[in-house]
């Protein structure tokens, strides 16, 4: 990736999230390019966006070579879903970008948590040089990550639950829901009723999300949340329960859904109201963007997640070669709506992936 395209975007995320300022990324020197194993850290969970004195974008790699086929091992929560499929392809770009072997694997889905752990703990068995993990929860794999700091790995956490890790690659979830509702403010000038289809109780990203939405909602008081219901990830709930929200708000005027899975499922609920909802969700999955372009839904709220995956094996790799990296790597919460989708999404509803290069 170059490094300007990349630095640029990085300052206008800290310009996004209120930062003041925007500092260079890996300004370590190739002097400490075979870094002690000591030296790693696992303290990204406690960093916080809003105190940070700078993050960075990506890893700055563009102008590096790997000094040895590195391997990476990438755990992911499950691949049923497009999103996490996403940042699996991502992944995979830029193992094959760097030419280091990457493992891929993930639980059979999003509430499996034993299922998460067993499949790390028998990765860690292989000894990989670096980990690349997405917990499904914040203390499912804990024992599994007490393994990887003894083998004196560095770990790169991706996304959502946050856990003692080098390097955090991924968005801030609050952000995601403000956003939502900053775009409802601006989509009803004139106010309104509107309402939420929460994640998953215990997921650290519906937990951020939700926050974030009602926060966002207060911000503007010509809008009123009437309802903050449980999705739990899943269209057929989520649908469900924006029938029951639509039946007993007739005035509603919008619904945010803490991730596009859900968002397809309330997208339905409203089209066979045959009622003007406008629905935003989170993600930027194929499906929503596919229904942004047609109008079933008004927007999307993406962290881009093909990058995510990238430049989370990226990190992986800087951190072996002895790159200093800001503790969190910000993915940008992108709003995709119908006027803007085309630049970032291709007409199969895939994320461009030059965009940063």
């Amino acid at each position: 990736m170059r490094k300007h395209a990349i630095t640029a975007l990085a300052c206008s995320t800290l310009v996004a999230l209120g930062l003041g300022a925007c500092s260079p990324a890996n300004s370590t020197s190739g002097d400490e390019s075979t870094a002690s194993k000591a030296a790693y850290t696992y303290t990204s969970d406690k960093e916080d966006v809003t105190s940070l004195p700078g993050v960075e974008l990506a890893s700055s790699l563009g102008d590096v070579k790997p000094t040895q086929k590195y391997r990476v091992a990438v755990i992911l929560k499950a691949l049923t879903n497009q999103y996490w499929q996403g940042i699996e392809k991502g992944a995979k770009a830029a193992a094959t970008k760097y030419g280091v072997d990457v493992t891929i694997q993930a639980a059979s889905s999003e509430k499996a948590q034993t299922e998460q752990l067993t499949i790390a703990q028998t990765l860690i068995g292989q000894k990989f040089d670096a980990y690349v993990v997405a917990p499904e929860s914040t203390s499912n794999l804990s024992p599994a990550l007490a393994q990887m700091r003894s083998q004196k790995a560095p770990i790169v956490n991706v996304d959502d639950a946050r856990i003692p890790a080098t390097v955090y690659v991924g968005p801030d979830h609050a952000l995601d829901g403000s956003q939502a509702a900053d775009e409802l403010a601006k989509l009803f000038p004139g106010g309104g009723q509107v309402a939420q289809i929460e994640g998953q109780s215990g997921s650290s990203a519906a937990i951020l999300r939700i926050k974030g939405f009602k926060e966002g909602v207060a911000k503007h008081p010509d809008l009123k949340l009437v309802a903050s219901v449980p999705g739990n990830w899943d269209a057929n709930t989520s649908y469900s329960a924006a029938q029951q929200v639509i039946r007993q708000n007739p005035d509603l005027k919008g619904i945010y859904a803490n991730n596009d899975t859900m968002a397809i499922g309330v997208a339905k609920a409203v089209k066979e109201s045959g009622k003007k909802i406008a629905v935003i969700g989170t993600d930027g999955v194929p499906e929503a963007v596919s229904a942004v372009r047609g109008g079933s839904m008004a927007a999307t709220v993406s962290p881009l997640p093909y990058y995510e995956g990238y430049w989370a094996v990226e990190s992986a790799i800087g951190l072996l070669e002895g790159k200093k990296i800001a503790p969190w790597v910000v993915a940008p919460a992108q709003l995709i709506t119908k006027d803007n989708v085309s630049r970032f999404y291709d007409s199969s509803g895939q994320v461009i992936t030059n965009l940063y290069k």
